[in-house]
């Protein structure tokens, strides 16, 4: 073999080419989709939870199968959640702009009879991640 360097950098390259074209991840990648998935599964169940209102209801008592689907609840259409990260920040009639995270407080304080969450929290992250990854996972 006359150029045995020049081979073997040529493989290095195809195999780490043909790595990232197939999906292949570092350790890092790994964690760090796993500590994404935990923390979707954390809103998850936060969203199945009564724990964040006084009432013993939950987000999903209205939004209905984790919120996939719009619904009428009584005289109310329930809208779904998919999708609802391209619906915010929302222009309101008042002038005033919602974010998704001020909807989520509004939803807590007035169906759930809880108390708003501080905008640093943890509990409001989760569920904006969890509303974020129905509209990644489930648009179509």
């Amino acid at each position: 073999m006359k150029h045995p360097k020049t081979v073997l950098f040529l493989s290095l390259c195809a195999l780490l080419v043909g790595g990232a074209l197939i999906g292949i991840t570092t350790p890092q990648q790994v964690q760090a989709r796993q500590s994404l998935r935990d923390a979707e599964l954390s809103g998850d169940a936060l969203f199945h939870s009564s724990r964040l209102g006084t009432n013993g209801l939950s987000c999903d008592t209205c939004h209905v199968d984790g919120g996939r689907f719009s619904h009428q609840l009584g005289d109310r259409r329930i809208p779904g959640l998919v999708g609802a990260k391209t619906l915010f920040p929302e222009a309101q009639a008042n002038g005033q702009v919602r974010t998704l995270e001020a909807q989520i407080n509004l939803c807590i304080t007035h169906a759930l009879k809880g108390r708003p969450l501080p905008a640093n929290s943890r509990k409001l992250a989760l569920l904006d991640l969890y509303i974020r990854h129905l509209s990644r996972f489930h648009e179509r």
